[in-house]
């Protein structure tokens, strides 16, 4: 078929209408930056993330679920697809779990993307096919056009190039230098510029000689692609970018599959009898499609509230991942546009070949299976310290890079260091409870460390300020001089009594128990001097009283 070719153009360019298309594909974006600013006002983006990827990303597998498993002709005609494949992920979630490989996280992190990446395409060529553009090159240029700005965005982005080095540094892969990152962003730029170039003189020759031009479709580029770049490169807490793309993405899913499924309800008579139940035109239906996508991802924080052991722990892990993959997998073939009972059911031409052979579909398995068997044989082993600093200096604009560094550190006793990428991470994401929290323990460690050499000015600076984060922080200290003093290091637990009361002077087991391991050091006069201080805190405790007259008595 030519450019130019055009079959009868369809008297509306929308798919559900003016306003639901507006509302929740084309200007999705908008109302989805303003919700999550005013979101972020009283609630942290690790709680946001919990919730949308359970109710939404969970919860937006359960349509193709549905249609899998309730069309019965469907059924019939994909039986060994849909058997087989559930198998195959729950057994490939089990055996990487078991492994204690992250090989299966690299692979559905991928295709989480190519997945997004094609949901979008889908919706390019309908916008396209209402209005009687169908030529098979334009469809190609658009799947181009798809690949280069969407992975373009990932490779700009140091939380998501962190996010795959970190999975491949599992298996001893080195990061990128600094410069051969740049080499990469410079060229996929380069690509990405001289493509939307060709697209754009392509667009304005097709548009010259009368063919069909989709103005939706190229409101839908702009918004779609912006937001994804947006959430990529100009957002720097990477779990908000995630949870923000996901929401649109939930919403265009769920909608798409709504006005699907609607329309067979009418027109097809294949369609079993829950679909023409469930999605008749009614708005308790449309509500119960919506709670019942909410309860299949409200299984995961139902796991929360019980206690779990090791193997329910794993079962969790196996159906969330296992539900992921199979939504990845069925949506690249049951909502293919060209398939003409899709084309059908979504109000566009005939057209289309159908399925392609089944053979070809072997070799997606194939292509599939293969890096999968190959990164379940690769050696597992865990990010080294050296490992966690080179990742940081590859991609120094991730918040979770210099996380997992300074969490190095402070494993290594270098609170000092660790303090140093931390608060280069809250530069980053503001107020990552996770980032404060390791700050936070790396200065109540720094802290204990000036106590130590002297420097009791800058101890006592430290110590508040990890105190702030750590309200139990004293307590928390006297009870690691505790079990250092059952040790028989004596000095170590001296100095960490020292810094609880730096941190809490009124703490009466601090001085107790520093007054104890005082008198265990021989030096009996400021035992003393802690055991009154601690006797007149707690004046009802007989031992502290006990300990007092022993001191005083020698």
């Amino acid at each position: 078929m030519s450019d130019t070719a055009a079959p009868s153009v369809q008297p509306r360019p929308w798919i559900m209408g003016r306003t639901a298309d507006l509302l929740l594909f084309l200007a999705a974006p908008v109302w989805i930056v303003l919700a999550f600013a005013g979101l972020r006002q009283v609630v942290d983006s690790r709680t946001l993330q919990y919730s949308v990827m359970a109710f939404g990303s969970l919860g937006h597998n359960l349509p193709g679920m549905l249609r899998a498993y309730g069309d019965r002709a469907l059924f019939r005609r994909f039986r060994t697809r849909f058997v087989v494949a559930p198998l195959a992920f729950g057994a490939a979630s089990v055996a990487f779990a078991l492994r204690g490989s992250g090989g299966l996280l690299l692979i559905a992190y991928l295709w989480a993307a190519w997945h997004a990446l094609m949901q979008m395409y889908g919706f390019l060529r309908i916008y396209d096919a209402r209005v009687g553009s169908t030529a098979p090159r334009i469809a190609r240029l658009d799947l181009a056009m798809c690949l280069a700005w969407f992975v373009g965005a990932m490779i700009c982005s140091d939380a998501r190039v962190y996010y795959v080095q970190s999975l491949c540094a599992e298996f001893g892969a080195a990061p990128l230098s600094p410069a051969a990152l740049h080499g990469v962003r410079v060229a996929a730029v380069v690509v990405i510029a001289a493509l939307t170039l060709y697209y754009c003189v392509d667009l304005l020759r097709r548009w010259r000689a009368g063919a069909p031009i989709s103005g939706l479709k190229h409101l839908l580029y702009v918004t779609s692609i912006g937001f994804w770049w947006y959430v990529h490169v100009a957002v720097a807490d990477v779990l908000l970018g995630l949870i923000m793309f996901e929401v649109f993405h939930d919403v265009q899913y769920l909608a798409i599959v709504w006005a699907f499924n609607r329309r067979r309800a009418d027109t097809d008579p294949a369609a079993g009898a829950f679909t023409r139940i469930l999605f008749r035109r009614s708005g308790a239906m449309v509500l119960l499609y919506v709670g019942l996508c909410l309860a299949y991802g409200g299984l995961l924080p139902l796991t929360s509230s019980f206690e779990l052991s090791t193997s329910g722990q794993l079962a969790v892990v196996v159906f969330v991942q296992t539900s992921a993959l199979l939504h990845y997998y069925f949506d690249g073939f049951l909502w293919k546009v060209r398939e003409p009972s899709t084309r059908a059911a979504l109000g566009l031409q005939a057209g289309g070949g159908g399925e392609r052979l089944v053979t070809r579909h072997g070799l997606k398995w194939l292509g599939l299976a293969a890096p999968a068997a190959v990164l379940y044989l690769l050696a597992v082993q865990p990010v080294s310290a050296q490992a966690a600093e080179a990742l940081a200096v590859s991609t120094p604009g991730s918040a979770e890079a210099q996380i997992a560094v300074g969490v190095a550190r402070l494993r290594s006793d270098r609170p000092g260091d660790a303090i140093v990428a931390l608060q280069a991470a809250l530069a980053i994401t503001p107020g990552d409870p996770v980032a404060a929290d390791h700050l936070a323990h790396a200065r109540l460690q720094a802290g204990i460390g000036a106590v130590r050499a002297g420097r009791i000015d800058e101890a006592r600076r430290l110590l508040e300020l990890a105190r702030q984060r750590i309200p139990l922080a004293a307590e928390e200290t006297v009870f690691i001089g505790e079990q250092l003093r059952m040790q028989g290091k004596g000095e170590d637990a001296i100095v960490h009594y020292r810094a609880a009361l730096l941190i809490a002077p009124d703490l009466a087991p601090a001085h107790l128990n520093l007054a104890l391991a005082l008198r265990d050091a021989g030096r009996r006069t400021e035992a003393l001097e802690h055991a009154r201080r601690g006797a007149q805190l707690w004046p009802a405790d007989a031992r502290a009283q006990q300990l007092v007259q022993e001191l005083q008595s020698r």
